[in-house]
């Protein structure tokens, strides 16, 4: 993420990501060179905006049905977007921004401490530049598969696009597939994936404050589908029933439902209100399916 320009705040109370987008950087030209593979390593600075990832912090609570939590306390600091995942021997990882060096990094949960592991590693680049707002699930083989926007600061003529990786480590990943692209101008950030019940596969998108779906057979491509109006910077989650869980971000957390595989949702309620902890941030949530653990962003 070196070089990243950290942006202002619409969605999220005043949320970093490059999910805020008022002033977001114009995305790259439809014509540049879609790619997922990263070319170079971040600069290992500290992001230094006021706004930014450096002055965030990573929060974990417990919560069985992911609506409830108790015990939210910091976990790390000058940390964003964290996303979480449970593997197959039980332990979790959780994967953010580190403001501190301008990477993606890991870090596993012992107890109700973190323990950083270090930067992720995509294709031999360490700590590769443009790779941000990581979203983590667990799929066949004990593998962790990464979806992510990538070219956030990257070279120029490489587009943006969400793409995705796999691990067997949770550290070293090799690139899968670009996910999602477009053509267009629209700033799209912050993926979230779930695998649904009928083997298809849903992803969330955040566009400022609006949510836009699309859905995949494979978990590799996605195709765009409905826009949704209820907030941005979206985390879907398997609820314990099976319904497919939307959580947003607005006047803090709030978590929609939906009994049809994502094609319509109802709101539940809110998760978490603003204002938590006496920070102005409270966005990016992740419910660790199995785990019962919630993790958030707060600034």
């Amino acid at each position: 993420m070196g070089g990243l320009l950290i942006l202002g705040a619409v969605a999220c109370e005043n949320s970093w990501s490059p999910s805020s987008p008022s002033d977001a950087p114009t995305p790259t030209a439809p014509t540049a060179t879609v790619s997922c593979t990263p070319t170079q390593s971040s600069n290992n600075q500290p992001i230094t905006d006021p706004n930014g990832p450096y002055f965030h912090q990573t929060v974990i609570a417990q919560s069985a049905n992911g609506l409830t939590l108790t015990n939210s306390h910091q976990i790390i600091d000058h940390a964003s977007v964290p996303d979480g995942v449970r593997r197959a021997d039980g332990s979790v990882l959780v994967y953010y921004v580190n403001g501190s060096t301008g990477a993606t990094w890991v870090a596993r949960i012992v107890a109700d401490t973190a323990q950083p592991i270090g930067p992720i590693v995509v294709d031999g680049v360490t700590a590769p530049v443009g790779i941000v707002d990581p979203d983590v699930q667990t799929v066949v083989g004990n593998k962790i598969r990464m979806f992510y926007l990538n070219g956030f600061g990257a070279p120029v003529g490489v587009a943006r696009a969400m793409c995705s990786a796999e691990s067997d480590d949770g550290v070293r990943f090799t690139t899968r597939a670009a996910a999602f692209v477009w053509s267009t101008g629209e700033p799209y950030t912050d993926p979230s994936v779930v695998p649904l019940a009928d083997g298809t596969w849903l992803m969330a998108i955040s566009l400022g404050q609006q949510t836009v779906m699309a859905r995949s057979a494979d978990g590799l491509r996605f195709s765009q589908g409905a826009t949704l109006t209820f907030g941005g910077v979206p985390e879907l989650a398997i609820a314990p029933d099976g319904a497919v869980r939307l959580y947003v971000c607005g006047a803090g957390i709030v978590a929609y439902r939906s009994n049809d595989l994502g094609r319509s949702f109802t709101r539940e309620q809110t998760v978490i209100g603003p204002g938590f902890n006496g920070r102005k941030i409270v966005c990016d949530p992740s419910y660790v399916a199995g785990a019962g653990l919630f993790v958030f962003k707060t600034g």
